[in-house]
C-alpha cells in the first residue's frame, strides 16, 4: 500500500507548486488532493502547536500541485468566496485540513461550517485535527460546538500507541496532549460525531496497538 507520505515525497521530486491566484494569503486556501476525488479541502492557517517529525511541512511547501504554505491567514470572506468558486455539485465532502492545525481558528471553523451546511446541505463536513482543541479552549465544550455547527466527522491524528512515543514523534507544546486527544475523541463520540483515529504508517508507531485503541473507542482507524 502506498502511504500518504510516500505520495507527498514523490510529489516533492516531480511537482511544481502554484498558489491560487485568488488568494491574498500567498498560498492556496482551497485545494484538492488527487487521491480523494469529490473532496474539497480548506487551508486556513499555518499555525500548529505540534512539531511532528513526519509532518509534510518538513519536506515540501505544497501538495497536489498547490502551494499550501501561507504568508498570512485568510479572512472568513476570502475562504468563503474561494470555496464557492471551487465546489462542484458532485462534491461530497469539505474538509478542514491544511498546513496548520485548523482548530487554532475555531470560531472561523464554526462560522463557515454553518454557512457551508446552509448553502450545501448535502455536503459532509470533516475536521482533520490534532485533537487538542479542548486544551486550547478550556472553558468551552468544543465537541458540542462542532456538532451544533454542522461538522459530521472528526479525524484525530493519534500517531502513537502511548504518550511517550507521541511526545517524541509530535513534540506537542501542551503537556498532556496525548491524554487530551483521547478524551477529545470520547467527547466527540458522546456528541454523536463520527470519529476516526489515524496514524502515519512510515513512523515507528505500532500500527496494531494503535488499531486496538481505535477499536476500544469504537472509532474508524486509518493509516495515512
Amino acid at each position: 500500500m502506498v502511504t500518504e507520505r510516500e505520495i507527498v515525497l514523490q510529489e516533492c521530486k516531480n511537482g511544481v507548486f502554484v498558489a491560487s491566484p485568488t488568494s491574498r494569503a500567498g498560498g492556496s486556501i482551497v485545494y484538492r488532493y488527487h487521491p480523494s476525488p469529490g473532496v474539497v479541502y480548506i487551508n486556513a492557517t499555518n499555525s500548529c502547536t505540534n512539531r511532528c517529525t513526519f509532518c509534510v511541512r518538513q519536506f515540501t511547501s505544497g501538495l497536489s500541485g498547490y502551494m499550501l504554505y501561507l504568508k498570512s491567514e485568510p479572512t472568513a470572506d476570502e475562504l468563503w468566496e474561494a470555496l464557492q468558486r471551487e465546489i462542484q455539485p458532485t462534491d461530497r465532502q469539505v474538509v478542514w485540513c491544511g498546513f496548520g492545525e485548523p482548530t487554532t481558528r475555531l470560531n472561523l471553523i464554526l462560522d463557515l461550517t454553518r454557512k457551508i451546511k446552509e448553502k450545501y446541505p448535502h455536503v459532509q463536513i470533516r475536521l482533520d485535527t490534532d485533537g487538542q482543541a479542548q486544551l486550547r479552549y478550556k472553558s468551552r465544550n468544543v465537541a458540542k460546538e462542532l456538532k451544533e455547527a454542522g461538522v459530521g466527522v472528526v479525524s484525530i491524528s493519534l500517531n502513537a500507541e502511548n504518550e511517550e512515543k507521541y511526545d517524541a514523534l509530535c513534540n506537542p507544546a501542551y503537556p498532556g496532549a496525548y491524554k487530551a486527544l483521547l478524551e477529545f475523541a470520547k467527547e466527540c463520540k458522546k456528541h454523536s460525531l463520527a470519529v476516526r483515529l489515524s496514524v502515519v504508517g512510515s513512523t515507528d508507531a505500532n500500527i496494531q496497538e494503535c488499531k486496538k485503541i481505535a477499536d476500544e473507542f469504537n472509532c474508524e482507524f486509518v493509516v495515512r
